[in-house]
């Protein structure tokens, strides 16, 4: 294991030796970033479906998921049921 952690990191040096501490700072906040927007769209994406499976309008309940906050959407969904 402590093998493939030095390889890791020779690998990441390698990546990143012509580079400055900030530029690399800047590019691991930028991929952050990217992920947490990643996450949270995938949670709206997952309030969208279980609008469509409660039979109700998915656009609307994935633009309160996008503006309000997933897990709240979740919540209201469960509670509110089935819309037939």
């Amino acid at each position: 294991m402590e093998d493939f952690i030095t390889s890791l990191q020779d690998l990441f040096i390698g990546l990143f030796a012509g580079m400055s501490g900030l530029a690399v700072g800047l590019i691991g906040i930028f991929c952050g970033l990217i992920v947490l927007l990643a996450v949270y769209f995938i949670r709206i994406h997952i309030a969208y479906r279980m609008a469509v499976n409660r039979h109700r309008d998915p656009l609307g309940w994935a633009l309160l998921s996008f503006f309000v906050s997933p897990l709240l959407t979740w919540i209201i969904l469960l509670i509110a049921g089935d819309g037939r």
